[in-house]
């Protein structure tokens, strides 16, 4: 299987289906990560969600957890919440220094 890396513009927003292509995930999955709230789309158009870089990566990473890792969903979760996690931690560093 030739998968290509796609390096997404921060500067875009991706619609629901350029944000399944990218990450090879579904509608279905999309929406279901959206309600556990690991994944968020940045702004909803004409009742379409569009996802910004950070959604379009976690939604990659979630794929890549679930289908390549083999994880199951409560891993895949904590892994995801650690991330915010950290990613809190260090804007809070950034700031203190």
């Amino acid at each position: 299987m030739n998968t290509q890396i796609h390096e997404p513009d921060p500067q875009v927003l991706y619609s629901t289906g350029e944000a399944l292509q990218l990450s090879a995930s579904t509608e279905r999955k999309l929406v279901f990560y959206c309600r556990k709230g690991v994944v968020a789309p940045a702004a909803t158009r004409d009742g379409e969600w569009h996802f910004d870089e950070e959604g379009l990566a976690r939604l990659r990473c979630i794929e890549f957890l679930r289908q390549r890792q083999r994880m199951n969903w409560a891993a895949i979760e904590m892994i995801m919440q650690l991330q915010s996690e950290v990613q809190s931690l260090r804007e809070e560093l950034r700031f203190r220094r």
